[in-house]
């Protein structure tokens, strides 16, 4: 019997979402993204909670997105943005602050999704990386406004033109994660922070919450009109061939 993509465990304030594609350390595909958007809409009718944290299964967080899905037509692709879109609106606009509880990778959409959270807490080993460039892709999940409102311009555009992984420690130097810990502690760290909230009024953190969303919804626009063509593109087909032959991608000039 097959695994649902999305876990979810209700853990006293929290409500703990796991991804759960370990044997491909957790990329996002269409079915998870579906999952992971109807468990937000439930958690938010859920009055009791004071938290939601997301985690990866079995020590990564989420390895970006499913590459092999993205040979879908056209059409598809911009609804699956119209989807991301949803997603990140649902992730930013919860009632409850998102904690992002960081194994292992968090790369491309992995980025994107921890990025798009209220706090990230990342283990000692974890990595980060933008890897869209590697196969002829530029970043989505709203990464082109989040990145920049956590680490400013200058970094993030760094860290999302040359595709290089951040070790946790540097990420906490330049604010991209909120708190480190020790490995295996990612989501213990993350229960505890969600004991704190229970201190604080749910209506101030809403009111905080709710401030700054333009820029991300111009990046995600932004996103849906311009990747769904570099999905199609030779230098995307060749990114994707090179990634599953595991040899270096023969980009080129393209007009």
């Amino acid at each position: 019997m097959k695994s649902p993509p999305v876990l979810q465990e209700r853990k006293g304030p929290a409500l703990i979402v796991t991804l759960n594609d370990p044997d491909r350390l957790n990329p996002i595909s269409a079915e998870m993204r579906a999952a992971l958007s109807a468990t937000l809409q439930e958690a938010e009718a859920d009055t009791s909670l004071r938290a939601i944290i997301l985690t990866g299964a079995d020590s990564n967080f989420c390895s970006g997105g499913d590459i092999k899905a993205m040979d879908a037509p056209q059409r598809a692709k911009r609804i699956n943005f119209e989807q991301v879109k949803l997603l990140a609106n649902q992730i930013t606009g919860a009632s409850v602050p998102v904690i992002a509880a960081v194994e292992g990778w968090a790369a491309g959409a992995g980025l994107g999704l921890a990025a798009l959270c209220d706090t990230v807490i990342a283990a000692k080993s974890a990595r980060f990386m933008s890897a869209f460039p590697k196969i002829g892709l530029m970043p989505d999940y709203g990464l082109l406004a989040s990145l920049p409102m956590r680490i400013g311009q200058a970094r993030a555009r760094q860290i999302m033109l040359y595709a290089r992984p951040v070790a946790a420690q540097d990420a906490l130097d330049m604010g991209l994660i909120d708190q480190i810990c020790d490995d295996g502690s990612a989501l213990q760290s993350a229960l505890g922070l969600a004991e704190h909230i229970q201190t604080l009024s749910p209506d101030a953190l809403r009111a905080i919450k709710a401030f700054d969303s333009g820029r991300l919804d111009t990046a995600l626009d932004y996103e849906r009109d311009r990747q769904p063509d570099l999905m199609q593109s030779a230098n995307a087909q060749e990114g994707r061939a090179a990634f599953f032959a595991k040899r270096p991608p023969q980009f080129r000039d393209l007009p």
